[in-house]
């Protein structure tokens, strides 16, 4: 009869110990599945991201010649002053081929706007 009792017992040890794991097994797995969903959204987030970059990368050259203009020469005039002169550098940046923004921004060039104090242009 001891005999017995010690195999049931241990069954039921056993059994306790193969609940806990499923359960734990569940838990992983509906946190597997959430976490996939999620990567799943961010996926768009990453294509759009990498468009931006690609847009970025092949207006860098055109984007810094119209940055190095406001830097050096627009800081002492009028916002309106400013935005005539770079919309007519981006006009004179397409006559020579050269690539830049439509919707030029020194802080977009630049990088991080946290980072860069703010100016009026």
């Amino acid at each position: 009869m001891d005999a017995l009792i010690a195999k049931f017992n241990e069954a039921k040890d056993k059994e306790k110990e193969l609940s806990d794991a499923f359960e734990l097994a569940e838990k992983k797995c509906s946190r597997a599945q959430a976490l996939i969903e999620k990567l799943g959204d961010e996926e768009v987030n990453w294509k759009i991201q990498l468009e931006k970059n690609r847009n970025f990368k092949e207006n860098l050259v055109g984007d810094i010649i119209i940055s190095a203009g406001v830097i050096a020469y627009l800081g002492v005039f009028l916002t309106e002053y400013r935005q005539d002169a770079i919309t007519n550098w981006i006009d004179l940046m397409k006559s020579f081929d050269i690539k830049s923004s439509d919707e030029f921004s020194l802080r977009t060039v630049l990088g991080n706007g946290v980072k860069i104090q703010q100016w009026a242009i």
